[in-house]
């Protein structure tokens, strides 16, 4: 390891020494003086020039007095489309100025560079006189098969640059526009839920169902898998593992959807017995669309998996007098976001919630009827900006559905025993009365998530 640092730190200094030297020659042509100090190199003294930075020109003086306008413009094109814009160039020198635009690849853009084809100047050069503006026209086109982002070039008229004391590794030229060109396209393949969030318990079988449609004029192959990206989540003994991975799912979708048609896919969950806790991963697609970044060619899986308890839930109070008894239990699936529509082509499974009650007092079971039975929830008018366009209609987006169960029964004074088993439920409320019943108030499954931000 000690050899492998030396060489790496002998390279360095090789590499400075050569950097430095050659800035050295640079000013020792231009007549500057220079300083040398001694680097030791594996035992042996090496003398190295050190370069006196240099002062450059002066733009104002050395470099022709250009005003580029506008010096940046942003365009906005679909894959496919073209659009021209015009640049004033003016010359606020004294002598007559020669342009010769070009297209200058911006450094270090990535991925995400205009390319040189994209862009036509005309005329391809000019003189312009002093005092004088001169007009070009720029057309930027971008290929049909465009992938959606942001890209980005520079357009230099002449060939002047900036001066360094340096080498650079790439020129820094003066007379620039910046371009900018936001390729926009629509994906061809429309998801009808993206997301799916459910609760599901231990050893129990699921399926969802997820329409896809094809908006385009080619066919488009499905090549779907699942992936996780589960949040790691600790327990009091490290870290806990995921309860479900990718053998708990079974995907079925048709392996090429034709132009115009959707076609059904079909996700399968198998939960083994015994598993709790969140998992967080997604169907990938594999769609090749142009209009869908890799992030976005998914659904988006997010479970809370959670065990029955084997016992019931037992609550005791004590009764002062006779009285009627009012047992309120209230069940909430979870509320999701974004919400899902309110009739979805899809089949998410809308498990009913309900409960094995019973009573004990001072003679034993009391016996408690069940009452009444009310199912409430929220729902907002489509203005989820994930789901819905702005352009489109207005659609009924459902964000939470709850449960409520109303059981009575006659009392004499004396302790009670509640107990409660509830099915299909992974959390309740409940509330205990004495007299007539009123309203139960708002609660607070109106408001709690049972899903961590994503």
């Amino acid at each position: 390891m000690r050899s492998i640092a030396w060489k790496y730190a002998i390279a360095m200094i090789l590499l400075c020494s050569l950097i430095m030297a050659g800035a050295a020659a640079e000013n020792i042509a231009t007549g500057q003086s220079q300083q040398v100090v001694a680097v030791a190199v594996g035992g042996e003294v090496i003398p190295v020039p050190v370069p006196t930075p240099g002062s450059g020109s002066d733009p104002a003086k050395g470099y022709t007095k250009l005003e580029i306008v506008p010096s940046y413009t942003n365009l906005n094109l679909e894959p496919g489309q073209s659009k021209e814009m015009t640049v004033t160039i003016r010359n606020r020198d004294t002598k007559t100025a020669h342009i010769r635009p070009s297209v200058i690849s911006m450094p270090y853009a990535g991925p995400y560079t205009a390319e040189s084809s994209w862009i036509t100047i005309t005329p391809a050069q000019a003189d312009i006189p002093a005092g004088e503006s001169a007009r070009c026209t720029i057309k930027a086109s971008v290929p049909e098969d465009t992938p959606r982002g942001s890209y980005s070039t520079q357009v230099a008229f002449s060939d002047e640059t900036y001066p360094s004391a340096y080498p650079q590794p790439f020129q820094n030229y003066i007379h620039t526009m910046s371009v900018s060109i936001n390729v926009i396209s629509s994906p061809v393949v429309r998801i009808s839920t993206p997301y799916i969030n459910d609760q599901l318990e231990s050893g129990r079988l699921y399926t969802y169902e997820v329409e896809l449609k094809n908006t385009g004029k080619k066919p488009v192959q499905l090549d779907p898998r699942i992936s996780s990206d589960s949040y790691v989540s600790y327990g009091p003994y490290g870290v806990q593992t995921p309860p479900l991975d990718e053998k708990s799912f079974i995907i079925d979708a048709p392996r090429i959807i034709q132009p115009g048609t959707a076609g059904l896919l079909t996700i399968i969950v198998n939960v083994p017995a015994g598993g709790s806790g969140y998992y967080n991963g997604y169907v990938d697609l594999g769609i090749d669309d142009p209009g869908i970044r890799p992030d976005e060619g998914r659904i988006q899986l997010n479970f809370l998996v959670w065990k029955q308890p084997s016992g019931v839930f037992t609550k005791n109070f004590t009764l002062s007098q006779r009285d009627t008894i009012s047992v309120v239990l209230t069940s909430a699936m979870p509320v999701m976001y974004p919400p899902v529509p309110a009739d979805p082509a899809w089949d998410i499974p809308r498990r009913d919630p309900s409960f094995d009650v019973s009573l004990f007092g001072p003679d034993g079971d009391v016996g408690m009827v069940l009452t009444e039975k009310e199912i409430k929830g929220s729902v907002s008018l489509g203005g989820e900006p994930a789901l819905s366009s702005s352009s489109g209609a207005g659609q009924y987006m459902e964000t939470s559905t709850q449960y409520v169960f109303t059981y009575t029964a006659e009392g004499k004074p004396g302790k009670y025993s509640l107990m409660v088993t509830p099915r299909n439920t992974q959390a309740f409320e409940y509330r205990i009365s004495f007299g007539e019943t009123g309203s139960s108030g708002p609660s607070l499954f109106q408001s709690l998530s049972l899903w961590p931000a994503k």
